[in-house]
């Protein structure tokens, strides 16, 4: 099995931003021929329990995991914990705080649509939210419905992405030490999403040496051939230097074929289940 890439470990649910319930992706994973699996929804564990009972039931290895939010440099930086305590009381009580400030986010997002004559209510976006964390590809949604653009990939060029009319950032931003911090402090492993978004290769170097990271995601449907050597060398280097293995992890970021920026299908990119198992079994040595 090892051999095979049957793994994907970077997928979004309704918990967060994604299209399908928890059990209904691990659904579609078993669909797909995906063995190993990771459900990382943004700043929420919601979806986990439902994920590992329909793993569980459908013989997919089902590892919890999370995306935080984080900002560095001006810049946004995702963080991926893996094999956490996902029951962990202080760490659902900050997720909650960090689910308010979402919510107190649209607010303000829906006050900027209206100056440039966009009628938006709450209730248009949250009904997509399905009980999780909104998100912007949820008001995306709404401006669908609402007539106001077409895709998804429209509104954030329009309005939702980061310099555009609409954006707003989160009143209080995590930095990347404090979400390295909560899944270590809950005995997860802690990776760096998707670097070729932030051009931080060296600040990954300090965070490995400073902070320190666990691994790199290396594999990403935005990773070209180009960029996938640039981190797998950046992993060598590291290694080299630090006298410190480090996990090379990824996935194809899923969050519905036809709901996102652009079409993502399910296990676009995989992982090998050599690397998954690798990270399953420092977890596990981390844990004994």
């Amino acid at each position: 099995m090892n051999s095979q890439k049957n793994s994907d470990l970077h997928m979004h649910s309704t918990a967060s931003d994604g299209g399908y319930s928890p059990s209904e992706l691990m659904r579609k994973c078993k669909e797909n021929g995906l063995e190993i699996v990771a459900l990382t929804d943004h700043d929420t564990v919601d979806g986990i329990e439902e994920a590992l009972l329909a793993g569980k039931e459908l013989g997919i290895k089902v590892i919890p995991g999370i995306e935080f939010s984080t900002k560095h440099k001006g810049k946004s930086v995702h963080i991926l914990g893996y094999g956490f305590d996902w029951k962990n009381k202080e760490l659902r009580e900050f997720l909650s705080t960090q689910k308010e400030l979402r919510r107190e986010r649209l607010d303000t997002m829906i006050e900027k649509f209206d100056l440039v004559g966009v009628k938006l209510s709450p209730e248009s976006v949250l009904k997509h939210v399905d009980g999780g964390s909104v998100g912007r590809p949820h008001v995306a949604k709404a401006l669908i419905e609402g007539g106001y653009v077409e895709t998804v990939a429209e509104a954030f060029d329009r309005f939702l992405a980061e310099g555009k009319p609409c954006y707003v950032e989160k009143s209080k931003e995590m930095t990347v030490k404090e979400a390295i911090d909560w899944i270590h402090q809950t005995g997860g492993l802690a990776i760096v999403a998707h670097p070729v978004y932030y051009d931080f290769d060296q600040d990954i170097v300090e965070w490995v040496h400073e902070l320190g990271l666990d691994g790199i995601e290396i594999y990403h449907r935005d990773h070209n051939e180009e960029a996938i050597k640039r981190f797998e060398s950046l992993c060598d280097q590291i290694e080299l230097n630090q006298q410190k293995t480090l996990l090379r992890t990824g996935g194809s970021d899923f969050h519905h074929e036809d709901y996102g920026r652009v079409p993502q299908p399910l296990g676009i990119t995989r992982l090998s289940n050599a690397l998954a198992s690798e990270m399953i079994e420092k977890q596990t040595k981390s844990d004994s």
